[in-house]
């Protein structure tokens, strides 16, 4: 059994298809699918379903060896990157997550790694929920994310296979921008009450900062009805800046041109932020790296 033959098992599952999969891993189709099969052969085991000539999910006996080459592929990487590391740099992509109401703690995080370790590339996925990155960073899909740290709930028991670390960052807070002949109308911050009669942009309902929202709006007896819902929170500034909505925006997306932001309170909501990794033994080295870039 060949790392290059778990390699490419992993990327066929993770693609869905054998031309993108190959292509993700710079061989072409004929090389991946003749890898697969001898790794079928070893295992003795049929591996993928196949039609003709295509893609139709793993077998029973697939997602085992998945769950096994996935971290076989993952232990592969951080011995690479440690022994580099050996040689005076950390030569490494880090696979990183971020949600949408973070995006500004990610990219801070990301500026103080790469200060630390010029040789650091990035491989930044934007605009996932804090589940879904849980998610890719506990199927090593990604290295680590910035999520709100209830979706790790379950899964930060130390010395539990498939358990996650995190580490606190602080927490965001929330405005509301809009055009500035609308935010002038208000008395230097925005209400709940304020909200119900305005059309509002929000995060989608299955964020968790959309929850702590509604969760926070519900509180004080205020009911907020979107007219517009998005996973983006540059979505969220481009559509404030038409002057048809305003948007809930965390508290650091800047004031520009026509656009102006003030608080929202009453209630004020305020969501905790934290970097999500897995919880290994050995602590590989950019992860020890990003530890500390999270700790600032």
């Amino acid at each position: 059994m060949l790392l290059s033959q778990l390699a490419y098992f992993e990327a066929l599952a993770r693609e869905e298809h054998f031309g993108r999969a190959a292509e993700s891993c710079y061989v072409s189709t004929s090389t991946l699918s003749e890898a697969i099969r001898k790794l079928e052969t070893e295992v003795g085991f049929p591996l993928v379903n196949r039609g003709k000539s295509t893609y139709r999910g793993l077998t029973g006996e697939g997602r085992l060896v998945l769950d096994y080459a996935r971290r076989i592929n993952a232990d592969q990487r951080s011995l690479t990157q440690d022994l580099a590391y050996r040689r005076g740099h950390l030569d490494v992509t880090v696979r990183f997550g971020a949600i949408p109401s973070a995006a500004d703690r990610a990219a801070e995080l990301l500026g103080r790694l790469v200060d630390a370790n010029p040789s650091v590339r990035v491989d930044l996925v934007a605009d996932l929920t804090s589940e879904d990155i849980v998610s890719r960073v506990l199927n090593h899909e990604l290295d680590a994310g910035v999520i709100h740290p209830g979706a790790a709930r379950g899964h930060t028991r130390t010395g539990q296979q498939g358990a996650v670390r995190l580490t606190t960052m602080g927490s965001v807070h929330f405005s509301v921008v809009g055009r500035r002949e609308t935010m002038d109308r208000f008395d230097g911050h925005v209400t709940g009450a304020d909200l119900e009669h305005l059309p509002v942009a929000l995060l989608g309902r299955n964020m968790l900062a959309r929850k702590g929202f509604d969760r926070a709006m519900e509180d004080v007896g205020a009911s907020v009805t979107p007219a517009v819902e998005t996973t983006s929170v540059g979505s969220l500034r481009a559509l404030a800046a038409t002057g048809n909505w305003v948007a809930v925006v965390p508290s650091s997306v800047a004031e520009s041109g026509d656009l102006a932001s003030l608080p929202l309170t009453a209630p004020k909501v305020d969501l905790d932020v934290a970097l999500v990794r897995l919880d290994t033994r050995p602590r590989p080295m950019l992860i020890g790296a990003l530890d500390e870039a999270a700790r600032g």
